[in-house]
């Protein structure tokens, strides 16, 4: 796995186990009387296909351990029961705890189905709950924590397909009477364009401000978004992008004034990722997305070396262009080094496009239709590739020279992809295959997109940076999870919590090391250097 140089993996512990059962999604808070309380949904597998369980655990010596506390709800699919989703945990300012968890994705997912949103209440600190309230009124899927907003209602995010568009929008849902009755108060992003997505709202400044932070689910390349109000959720600023991309971002601002981050990371190492710092400031900055896996790169001179060996993977990941009606410039400037001439070492490839460029110490090619196209040519000094789209036709250029070409229709291969295994699938640069070495000294990137804001990149190795710098100074690894975890690496959907000596005690889900369709969870302790 990556070997981050931020990282708190050291700290991470197992806190819960249930044997042959997947534990998901764990949410916490922490009592008046010094518990910490957390729920979690434990099932048969990540998709459940037979039963749910709401359980609540607790902890009297400050999360060292744990013991079952109180089973809330149950849900069994084979007896005609629908789906518990993902549960959240809420400690109002009234002393009440409530717990809010979707159901099934296919029967709310849209605007016009049901809500499908339930919540459950308690007046004496968890031990004993209500039924639940199955008349919300609270759309959608995917729920935020329920929070105390600074006007005095109580407000959760969502999000749900829009009719009109086809696609997500974050919503926001609030009550004005204690949790009886919702209502929708705002649309919190929606463009038709992004899939915008489990929002996590944030309370800044004491109040004067809410921020919204979103997983974007296309993936692919493609960030975290954050969008403001400051009228208390009624209205909301055009989303930006942020300089990460997490899923289930989990965001609270900490005593210091930073907000603190936590998500599944799908633009780099896989594992669950933090990111710390000014929210304001980030807002509007792009940073390009690091190897996913471990790797060997290093700064030589004035290039970026990268040497190829069996399970490494460098590859760096951009944005992707809005459609394949995108103009797109992608240029590089490297050579590279194999004993096979005919292999190839390195590529660029363009999602949207379905372009994949592959470069050898001997060539240079495209993929047409079934085939592999090739230009024989001197890879093995510094040349100029650059991969140029307009209007549908791909041209592949050598030192300023068009030496291949392709047409690209106007459905190709989409940008969505988490863990970046395809690479047609995402916009990259850098390792193809287990041996040989690339070096690149620059690279250029521009979009000219038919509706979205245009993009530019640029990287020289001359300044001392790696691709990913941002990345490599700025995201926190707090727990690992191997690429080859079977089925799929699942993790990241955590919650924390920011004790008096300003350490952060977070809880997460992870299979890593498990067998399929298990997991566990785990506590990871985060001290304030951790978030220097």
């Amino acid at each position: 796995m990556l070997n981050h140089p931020r990282s708190v993996a050291h700290k991470v512990f197992d806190i819960w186990r249930s044997p042959g059962r997947f534990t998901k999604n764990p949410d916490i808070v922490a009592l008046p009387t010094g518990r910490y309380l957390l729920i979690y949904s434990d099932v048969d597998a990540h998709w459940s296909l037979n039963d749910q369980v709401l359980t609540t655990l607790a902890s009297d010596d400050q999360g060292a351990t744990w013991h079952k506390h109180r089973e809330i709800d149950r849900a069994d699919l084979t007896a005609g029961d629908e789906r518990l989703v993902t549960p959240r945990l809420s400690l109002l300012n009234d002393g009440r705890l409530v717990v809010i968890v979707d159901h099934d994705d296919d029967g709310h997912f849209h605007e016009d189905q049901p809500p499908g949103n339930w919540l459950y209440w308690s007046h004496d600190l968890g031990d004993t709950w209500s039924a639940a309230q199955t008349d919300t009124g609270i759309g959608g899927f995917e729920p935020d924590r329920i929070l105390d907003l600074p006007d005095g209602r109580l407000g959760v995010a969502s999000h749900l397909m829009r009719g009109e568009s086809q696609e997500f929008a974050q919503v926001l849902w609030t009550s004005s009477d204690g949790g009886r009755t919702w209502s929708e108060r705002g649309t919190i992003a929606h463009d038709g364009y992004h899939r915008f997505c489990e929002g996590a709202i944030v309370v800044l400044n004491g109040g004067r401000q809410l921020a919204c932070v979103m997983r974007e689910n296309h993936s692919g390349g493609i960030p975290s978004f954050v969008a403001y109000s400051d009228d208390c959720g009624a209205s909301w600023t055009e989303p930006q992008m942020l300089p990460f991309a997490l899923h289930r971002p989990y965001a609270k601002q900490l005593a210091d004034g930073r907000v603190l981050v936590t998500g599944r990371n799908v633009n780099g190492g896989l594992g669950t990722y933090a990111w710390v710092g000014d929210l304001g400031e980030a807002a509007g900055k792009y940073a390009l997305g690091g190897p996913r896996r471990k790797y060997d790169a290093a700064l030589v001179g004035e290039a970026l070396m990268i040497q190829n060996r069996p399970e490494h993977e460098c590859r760096y990941t951009l944005l992707p262009p809005e459609s394949p009606f995108s103009d797109v410039d992608l240029e590089a400037e490297l050579r590279v080094e194999a004993s096979a001439g005919h292999a190839s070492v390195a590529f660029l490839s363009i999602s949207r496009l379905g372009q994949l460029l592959q470069v050898g110490p001997e060539h240079i090619s495209i993929r047409r239709g079934r085939h592999d196209v090739r230009y024989a040519t001197d890879m093995t000094r510094f040349r100029k590739v650059a991969l140029r789209h307009r209007r549908g036709w791909l041209q592949v250029q050598l030192d300023g020279e068009t030496v291949l070409h392709t047409c690209v229709f106007r459905e190709e291969t989409p940008a969505s992809d988490f863990h970046g295994g395809d690479p047609t699938r995402r916009t990259q640069f850098g390792q193809w295959g287990a041996s040989g070495r690339s070096f690149w000294r620059r690279l250029s990137y521009r979009l000219g997109n038919p509706s979205l804001a245009d993009f530019t990149w640029e990287w020289n190795a001359a300044s001392g940076k790696f691709p990913d710098q941002y990345q490599r100074d700025r995201m926190i690894q707090i727990h690992a999870n191997h690429p080859a975890q079977k089925p799929w690496p699942d993790h990241g959907y955590s919650s924390w919590i920011e004790r008096e000596d300003g350490s952060i005690y977070l809880v997460d889900y992870t299979n890593a090391g498990d067998v399929a369709d298990t997991a566990h969870l785990v506590g990871v302790i985060i001290n304030p250097a951790d978030l220097a």
